[in-house]
């Protein structure tokens, strides 16, 4: 087909003039032919409309399609061995939780009062909470050495111009 005849029929497609079989050289026009530089825009709508209308399954689809099928029955077993393999560790789980803890104690723990006197069993809660106080202001201690070198910081910051702290103080 020579290139007037291209351009021709190109003026009648855009006018939408044309017939299938027209449309049908235009296509193998653009799909088989050499095309000029000033058609190549032209040469991807034409080359999709052949491919759209002439649909080509290939060789190897019946293939690829049977290839799917067999990997999606294949996939389908394994996921029915994943649940059954998640299933049969949460009954193992489940039943070792219970019997860990149905374990019941056959001798019950004694209940009786240590101290016969209450003023013996005051003076040694005072005493537990005495040394539970001395253990509270041991670990004071390193607290306020940071809230000293918190107000140190802050005056050190005021006298450079600064007003930031250090972030861990802030909290």
């Amino acid at each position: 087909m020579d290139l007037k005849q291209v351009e021709q029929l190109l003026s009648k497609y855009w006018e939408g003039e044309t017939s299938l079989s027209e449309e049908k050289q235009l296509q193998q026009f653009f799909s088989y032919g050499e095309v000029p530089a000033h058609l190549l825009v032209y040469r991807d709508l034409f080359v999709a409309q052949e491919i759209i209308l002439n649909p080509d399954l290939g060789l190897d689809f019946d293939r690829e399609v049977l290839d799917k099928l067999d990997t999606s029955e294949n996939s389908t077993r394994w996921n029915f061995v994943r649940i059954a393999a998640i299933g049969l560790i949460l009954i193992v789980t489940a039943i070792g939780f219970f019997k860990l803890n149905n374990t019941t104690n056959t001798q019950p723990i004694a209940q009786e009062d240590t101290y016969q006197n209450p003023e013996e069993a005051l003076a040694e809660t005072k005493k537990a909470f005495a040394m539970m106080a001395v253990a509270f202001n041991k670990g004071q201690q390193p607290v306020m050495n940071i809230v000293k070198l918190d107000k140190t910081n802050q005056k050190v910051a005021k006298a450079f111009g600064r007003t930031s702290q250090l972030p861990i103080l802030n909290e």
